[in-house]
């Protein structure tokens, strides 16, 4: 299934899956507004990256990341990389829960990481490809009844992710320490001067050579990582009901037509439209 997303991962539909196959992928960060992601990692070298972590994932991995958590997965080696996602609606994962099954136990986090690792032994491992392949043939032949059963399938496929079991050490976190602070100081000074030049003078580095090394890892500019964490910012504050112009000034946008036109661009729809929609 290919979906053609805006540049904020802004997903259109309640429920994204797809099976794929390739020797290449080099995904720069991203994440989903009000969606959960599983990732099973089924075949491949890879590395898979959060804003302040990075570490090799192995077959039979299955991750689970909260909604707007930041990821990226990059190959290492041209073996066949082989994966299943899948994008769930917060809402509606609440919508499949009960009173005493709470199917979002698996993306709550102990706080000291930003994802949660399952490693999947070989029944669940079969087990969570064959429903997922199931849900993907039934959400492309729509018929009757078909709703229902995507729903079904939902279901079984987030009660195997809550019964695996955990990974008690996470992976060796591979991310430069270097590479932690300059996000850091990114996420605390979204409202101040983010250019290159204001980096520069933080650490102490030609700008230059900062943003290259910032890409390597990244997949991003500075320039386009801070305009994607200001875009969440402004955001999470218009659906919290603060007025747009408050937004611009809080999330670091300073012009207001070039704040109305990035947000337009990355998002799809006009602040304003935004916080109609999400704050009512």
């Amino acid at each position: 299934m290919i979906i053609d997303l805006p540049l904020d991962g802004t997903l259109p539909t309640d429920i994204v899956c797809s099976h794929n196959r390739n020797r290449h992928h080099d995904s720069p960060f991203h994440q989903h507004t009000d969606h959960i992601e599983l990732i099973l990692f089924i075949s491949g070298d890879v590395i898979f990256y959060t804003p302040h972590k990075a570490f090799p994932v192995k077959p039979g991995y299955l991750v689970a990341i909260p909604n707007g958590i930041w990821h990226r997965v990059v190959t290492t080696t041209f073996e066949p990389y082989e994966r299943i996602f899948l994008n769930i609606n917060v809402d509606l994962i609440k919508q499949l829960s009960t009173p005493t099954t709470d199917l979002m136990k698996c993306f709550q986090t102990d706080g000291n990481n930003e994802v949660n690792i399952f490693n999947l032994n070989k029944d669940f491992f079969d087990d969570y490809i064959s429903l997922c392949d199931q849900l993907i043939s039934t959400m492309d032949h729509k018929g009757f009844g078909s709703d229902v059963n995507e729903r079904i399938l939902l279901s079984q496929i987030l009660l195997v992710a809550n019964e695996v079991v955990p990974v008690h050490h996470q992976p060796k976190n591979i991310i430069p320490p270097f590479l932690e602070k300059v996000t850091s100081f990114i996420d605390n000074n979204l409202e101040n001067d983010l250019s290159l030049s204001a980096f520069s003078k933080e650490f102490f580095m030609n700008q230059n050579y900062l943003d290259r090394y910032f890409k390597k890892y990244t997949g991003l500019s500075i320039h386009r990582y801070v305009i994607e964490k200001r875009i969440e910012l402004a955001k999470q504050l218009l659906r919290s009901g603060h007025n747009v112009t408050t937004v611009c000034e809080k999330s670091g946008f300073g012009n207001y037509s070039n704040f109305i036109r990035t947000f337009n661009s990355c998002v799809g729809i006009s602040p304003g439209k935004y916080k109609k929609k999400y704050h009512g």
